[in-house]
């Protein structure tokens, strides 16, 4: 699970979250640009990969916090494996 922390600052960076405070039932519109973004960062920063052309993805769906929440948690009891380093540090 994505600490609130961390989920507060992908939401920002995706320019879904404009407000310092929010809750799980705080509203989102999340457009096809966004969407790409958003895929990125997650793959990226917490290693969770989302084809974007995946039949019925239902990231595509989230209009909330709370939507974001559960579908990142379906995601994570996915993963077999610890994501793949490719930027080394």
């Amino acid at each position: 699970m994505i600490p609130d922390e961390s989920l507060g600052r992908l939401l920002r960076d995706c320019g879904l979250l404009t407000m310092d405070t929010w809750d799980d039932d705080t509203t989102f519109v999340l457009d096809s640009l966004t969407l790409v973004w958003l895929v990125h960062l997650l793959d990226e920063q917490h290693g969770i990969t989302v084809p974007v052309e995946e039949e019925g993805n239902t990231l595509g769906s989230c209009t909330s916090v709370r939507d974001l929440r559960r579908f990142l948690a379906d995601r994570a009891g996915d993963r077999t494996a610890p994501p793949e380093i490719l930027h080394g540090s």
